[in-house]
Parts: structure tokens; sequence; C-alpha cells
């Protein structure tokens, strides 16, 4: 075995663990109980009625209600839904807003459309109910 070859599978072998540890992380969502678990678990019932998405969603992760709030009552968080079309991940991102203490926490959640100098999904920790 030549040197050529032993770098070619080290080089190889680094790029493997590099694409299996970034697939890990992105699988990765971290759960959440308590209130925010309580409302994001409702929200991953809502936002997907709503998001129009003909394939099943595989998984709803939402910012943390209880660090984004409007007033002591209300919430306004970016969830996103993860579902597959034709062999690809694709994924919708869902604005909503509600109430912390009301049941349901909201009615409905909309298509979140980015405008510049909005925040995105990507700026906060997402979560999934515990």
């Amino acid at each position: 075995m030549t040197w050529k070859h032993v770098r070619r599978i080290a080089t190889l072998m680094c790029v493997a663990a590099l694409v299996s540890a970034i697939t890990g992380c992105a699988a990765q969502v971290p759960s959440v109980g308590g209130n925010d678990g309580r409302v994001i678990a409702a929200l991953e019932e809502i936002a997907p009625r709503d998001a129009k998405v003909d394939e099943p969603i595989t998984q709803v992760s939402c910012w943390k209600p209880s660090e984004h709030m409007i007033d002591d009552d209300t919430f306004r968080v970016l969830c996103r839904l993860d579902y597959e079309q034709a062999g690809a991940d694709r994924y919708r991102d869902m604005i909503c807003i509600g109430s912390v203490t009301q049941d349901p926490v909201t009615e409905y959640c909309y298509l979140w459309a980015f405008y510049s100098d909005m925040p995105t999904y990507e700026d906060f920790p997402g979560y999934r109910a515990a």
C-alpha cells in the first residue's frame, strides 16, 4: 500500500465521520417538559393540520414558548415540521401565536414567510415535548 492510498483511505474515513456527526446532530432535537412541553405537545397537533403538507409529518419541533413571550400570557414561536417528499428531506416552518393558559393553546398556526431582518427558525434551538 502506497502513501497515496493511505491518504485516500484516511480522507474517506474523515469525511464519513464528519457526515455521520452532522447527520446525527441534525436528527437530535432535545425534549422539554413542564408548561413548555405541554404547549409544544399541543402545537405538535395544531401546526401540521394547518401546514397543508400532503406527506406524513415525521417530526415537529418548536421554539421554547417561555423564552418567546409577547406578554405574561401570550407566546409567539416558530415550529418546524419535517417530512419526506420524493425521497428528499423537507421541512415547513409555521408561526404559532397563542396563550399558555388556554386550552387549546391556539386555534391555528400559519405558514411562516421570511422577510429580511426577521427571525428564522435557526435563530433559536427547537424542542419537542417530553
